[in-house]
């Protein structure tokens, strides 16, 4: 049985500066607004919206594309731009993540404080369920938070 290594660190400052090794995630809703919040940037950086829409995933999913050598998520958590989430949803989504990540050898990823922004879930309850879904990989998740200037 090979040892498992999950690690969790929140360091402050801009998750676009996330090492290249790093994969990315943050939420989004199946209709791909991403109008507010953090999204806006991933949408202005990564674009391929209609690659994203093209993949079908329903919330509880996760949409992925892929950024030279590492993944970019799409946490789809919610049906609507101006719905909310749930932590129901959240972990589908995460589950759904991390399998593509299995599969594909992703060991670093890089996220913000995933639904609790514009979202509203809570933080401490956020990390119980990042626990819950990657208690068993091999995988060091650095949180950026965003802290302005």
């Amino acid at each position: 049985m090979s040892k498992t290594k999950f690690m969790l660190t929140e360091v402050d400052g801009d998750l676009f500066s996330a090492p290249e090794s790093h994969s990315l995630a943050h939420c989004v809703a199946a209709d791909f607004g991403m109008g507010a919040g953090i999204a806006v940037k991933f949408k202005q950086i990564y674009g391929q919206v209609d690659e994203l829409l093209s993949q079908g995933v329903q919330s509880g999913g996760v949409a992925v594309l892929k950024d030279n050598q590492r993944f970019i998520y799409y946490l789809v958590t919610k049906k609507q731009s101006w719905d909310k989430p749930t932590y129901d949803t959240l972990r589908s989504s995460l589950e759904a993540m991390r399998e593509h990540m299995k599969s594909n050898n992703v060991e670093n990823l890089a996220i913000p404080r995933i639904g609790c922004g514009i979202d509203g879930l809570e933080w401490n309850k956020v990390i119980a369920e990042l626990h819950k879904v990657f208690c068993n990989e091999h995988l060091h998740i650095v949180v950026y938070n965003f802290v302005p200037k």
